[in-house]
C-alpha cells in the first residue's frame, strides 16, 4: 500500500484552442475555428498527476460518474472565451465500515464540492488520519477543526459563509494563495522567488496543493514547504494548458 492517499472529486479538462477570425454578425461575440483539442485529468485526477510528477505514488478514491469542463480559447492569446461545465450527479463516497485512513501518512483531500464528500465524510476522514491538507470549496466552519492544514486562495478566504472566529482562532492552519503575491501564512507574505510570465493558471491550485503537502510530509517544516509549492506552482503556471511542475522530491 502506498503511504499517500489523494481524495475528492476529479473531472476530465478538455481545452479547444482554435483561432478568433472574425465576430459573429448575429450577436457580438467571437467566432472561434477550430485548430485542436486536448484532454486532461483535472481537479483531484489532477493532484494526483503531479504528485506522481513529483515522483511519489499514491492510491486515489474518486467518483465514478463523470465531469467534464470544456473550455474554448483562442490559441494566440490562450484567452479562455467560454466555460462549459457538465456537472452530472454525483454519488457521494461510501464510508468503509473499517477506516482506512489511519494507515496512510498523508491524506490530500481535493474538495471541490461537487457532492462526493459531505462535511461529515470530511470530519470523519480528519479523525482517523495522521496528516491532512485539505483544499475546499465549502464554506470554512468547525467541521474543519481536526483538519492539519487548510489550503485555499484569497476569494474562498473572504467568502461572507465563513466562520471567521473559527479562522482567527485557526490561523496557523491556514495557507492562503494570492496569485503572483503568492501565499499568505499566519498574517506573513512569502512571495515567489522567481518571477514567471503567467500563460495559464488551470491547474495551479491542484499543483500547490501537491507540492505543498508532499514537502511537508517528507520534510515536517511548513515554511520550506510553502516556498518549494510556490516554485512549483510558478513553473506551472508559465506553461500552456495543465502542466506540471520538473521538481523532484523522490
Amino acid at each position: 500500500m502506498n503511504k499517500i492517499l489523494v481524495i475528492g472529486d476529479s473531472c476530465t479538462d478538455v481545452f479547444i484552442y482554435g483561432d478568433c477570425y472574425r465576430l459573429n454578425p448575429e450577436a457580438p461575440t467571437p467566432v472561434l475555428k477550430e485548430s485542436y483539442r486536448k484532454e486532461y485529468e483535472g481537479m483531484a485526477a489532477n493532484v494526483v498527476n503531479n504528485v506522481k510528477a513529483l515522483g511519489l505514488d499514491c492510491d486515489f478514491i474518486t467518483q465514478k460518474e463523470e465531469i467534464i469542463k470544456t473550455r474554448y480559447i483562442d490559441e494566440k492569446s490562450n484567452y479562455i472565451l467560454l466555460r462549459i461545465d457538465n456537472d452530472n450527479l454525483v454519488t457521494p463516497v461510501s464510508r468503509p465500515n473499517t477506516p482506512i485512513f489511519s494507515s496512510y501518512d498523508l491524506v490530500i483531500i481535493s474538495d471541490y464540492d461537487k457532492g462526493f464528500l459531505s462535511e461529515k465524510d470530511l470530519q470523519y476522514i480528519f479523525k482517523y488520519s495522521k496528516l491532512t491538507f485539505i483544499d475546499t470549496k465549502k464554506p470554512i466552519d468547525e467541521w474543519l477543526e481536526n483538519a492539519t492544514f487548510i489550503k485555499i486562495n484569497a476569494a474562498e478566504y473572504s467568502n461572507p459563509k465563513n466562520n471567521l472566529n473559527f479562522i482567527a482562532k485557526n490561523k496557523q492552519k491556514f495557507i492562503i494563495t494570492i496569485g503572483e503575491g503568492g501565499v499568505l501564512y499566519k498574517n506573513h507574505a512569502h512571495k515567489p522567488k522567481y518571477n514567471v510570465t503567467v500563460r495559464d493558471v488551470v491547474g495551479a491550485g491542484d499543483s500547490f496543493l501537491a507540492s505543498l503537502a508532499c514537502h511537508y510530509y517528507l520534510n515536517k517544516d511548513i515554511i520550506e514547504a510553502i516556498e518549494f509549492a510556490n516554485l512549483c506552482a510558478g513553473e506551472v503556471v508559465a506553461q500552456k494548458g495543465i502542466a506540471f511542475s520538473k521538481q523532484k522530491l523522490i
